[in-house]
């Protein structure tokens, strides 16, 4: 009973209290990816070879040394390589692109789609293939989406939109098509292509900026940075749903502990800020105290309105 009060009746629930912004202002970082096979005699030298066996099963040499040791291969993201970049689609100084160097081969063109697929490689026995792969990120994605009810039962999967390349000025798009051309360049230069044979997404006929296009639209997927539908603010009438203690708007002893606070996603990742939060949560919560009404961000831009970080902050 906690949202949008019409949304609720329409589905026959009570409103408990009329917070509209529940559910709205979902952001992620959107993300394609650029992905090539090694040549045969590089074959095995991907992390995914470090990891699991010719039939698809996890190798005990990895998992022992990963239990006993704390090292190998699954100590590893598989994407703890990258750089943040600024392209020409970028807005003020700051980096609008994530790249993710990821020593493995997407076996989809969705990067989460791969996991499923080897699900089924596993099955048959088969080995995931030897290859590398770039994920481009867009980092400060203006594209925004919600999320809300199907029905009224609570075991009914609610319905999302991503908002992905939904922003007006199509600067999203830009600076995907910008990252899959950084990936590519990469690829060419003369060390990579030494090693790598090809490419498999988006694939070597895909090279018109119209093809490029559809591409991303086909295969746009998430990096698992989703924020913002319980965004922290000032007041429910503004959108917002918790306060600047976390507590939802016209409800007493609840707290939104979790990214989906975050008004606006940062540059780069979640994981960090979504910590930050939680650990103050959990003194406000065990100590009873607020936080200092003194922002800093506030100090900042009130010296410089004009820096990017202000801009950013009064979207």
């Amino acid at each position: 009973g906690v949202g949008d009060a019409g949304a609720l009746a329409a589905f026959g629930i009570e409103s408990v209290a009329h917070v509209p912004g529940v559910g709205q202002n979902l952001q992620d970082q959107p993300a394609v990816v650029v992905s090539s096979p090694v040549k045969r005699e590089f074959e095995g030298k991907s992390i995914t070879d470090q990891i699991y066996n010719l039939r698809g099963n996890i190798r005990k040499r990895a998992l022992l040394s990963w239990i006993m040791f704390g090292k190998g291969p699954l100590t590893s993201t598989g994407c703890d390589r990258g750089a943040m970049v600024r392209t020409s689609a970028a807005q003020g100084h700051l980096p609008d692109l994530q790249m993710r160097f990821v020593p493995g081969m997407a076996l989809e063109p969705d990067g989460v789609s791969t996991y499923t697929r080897f699900g089924n490689f596993k099955k048959e026995g088969r080995k995931w293939p030897s290859g590398v792969t770039f994920q481009v990120l867009a980092a400060r994605a203006a594209g925004k989406g919600q999320v809300s009810l199907k029905s009224d039962d609570p075991f009914d999967s609610p319905l999302i939109e991503s908002g992905y390349l939904t922003d007006r000025d199509g600067r999203d798009m830009a600076t995907l098509k910008n990252g899959i051309e950084l990936a590519r360049k990469i690829a060419s230069t003369g060390t990579m292509s030494s090693v790598l044979d090809g490419e498999i997404f988006p694939g070597a006929d895909v090279l018109a900026p119209a093809a490029v296009e559809e591409y991303i639209r086909r295969t746009i997927h998430s990096s698992n940075a989703l924020v913002g539908t319980c965004r922290m603010g000032t007041a429910a009438e503004n959108g917002d749903v918790v306060d600047k203690d976390l507590k939802i708007f016209g409800l007493e002893g609840i707290r939104v502990v979790d990214a989906s606070v975050i008004p606006i996603i940062p540059g780069g990742q979640t994981g960090a800020p979504t910590v930050m939060i939680a650990e103050r949560a959990a003194d406000m919560i065990l100590k009873g105290v607020s936080v200092d009404r003194t922002d800093p961000l506030d100090a900042f831009c009130a010296e410089d309105p004009s820096a990017d970080e202000c801009r950013v902050y009064d979207d």
